[in-house]
């Protein structure tokens, strides 16, 4: 947890005072809440980098926890967040897309590079030759864990690894990032298949009268898919269609 400091902590005094006896509005006391988590560490140096960031806060669970998340000026990119417990003043929680500081970085990479060399599953993944793959270090700030890239000709062995907070290091996973882009080109095929059968005509006329239904879709061939539409256990409207023409091809209820 962080700890206010104590300038801050008259601030919230006085925010919290203001709003039980002003009935301050939501928005006023996120306003307040916001400035006062800008105000900490790590936020307060992170932020400077942004000079137009973007925020908000609320209450949604009514629990004293305010959620306060900050973004660019275009509100694209994502900055962090804090959970705040307004009645102890301290950050239940926070994350922030933090790089690390060369030196952080050097001494991090050093620790980590070692560390996998001499994991039997790691070189198991790359032959037992290391050397022989060409490869490409970094920190990913995002998720807050190192990607060390292995490629040696079409194959590529991505090996994930973290630093916790006991200051341990351990592999997270072990992945083919090839086949992590296959998936996810095949679940964004889905997907459009999907957008686009809801264009059909009769779709919805097929399913008035259920508020939930399943999809299931399926490749037939090239970029053309099937999508069929489930409620109640029923078969209730079909759609064939091809994802390069963005066209609908067939339809059935």
């Amino acid at each position: 947890m962080i700890r206010f400091r104590p300038i801050m902590i008259i601030l919230a005094a006085l925010l919290l005072t203001v709003a039980a006896a002003h009935a301050q509005t939501d928005d006023e006391k996120a306003s307040a809440l916001i400035a006062i988590v800008a105000d900490q560490p790590p936020f307060d140096t992170w932020l400077t980098q942004y000079p137009d960031w973007q925020a908000n806060a609320n209450d949604d669970d009514e629990d004293g926890i305010w959620f306060v998340e900050f973004y660019d000026e275009s509100w694209e990119e994502w900055l962090g967040y804090a959970n705040i417990d307004t009645t102890t003043l301290t950050f239940v929680d926070y994350s922030a897309p933090l790089p690390l500081s060369e030196d952080e970085y050097d001494i991090q990479l050093k620790r980590v590079t070692t560390y996998i060399m001499q994991d039997a599953e790691v070189l198991g993944w790359l032959n037992e030759v290391p050397d022989r793959w060409d490869t490409y270090f970094d920190f990913n700030r995002w998720e807050r864990y190192w990607e060390l890239n292995f490629y040696r000709g079409i194959r590529a062995v991505q090996v994930q690894v973290q630093i916790d907070e006991n200051d341990d290091v351990y592999i997270e996973a072990i992945v083919d990032p090839n086949a992590l882009d296959e998936e996810e080109a095949l679940d964004a095929a889905r997907n459009s298949a999907v957008q686009l059968a809801y264009g059909a005509d009769g779709i919805w006329e097929a399913l008035d009268g259920h508020d939930e239904w399943e999809t299931y879709v399926e490749w037939q061939h090239d970029a053309v898919w099937s999508v069929s539409f489930i409620a109640a256990e029923e078969a209730r409207f079909y759609a064939l269609v091809d994802l390069d023409s963005e066209t609908i091809l067939e339809t059935g209820t």
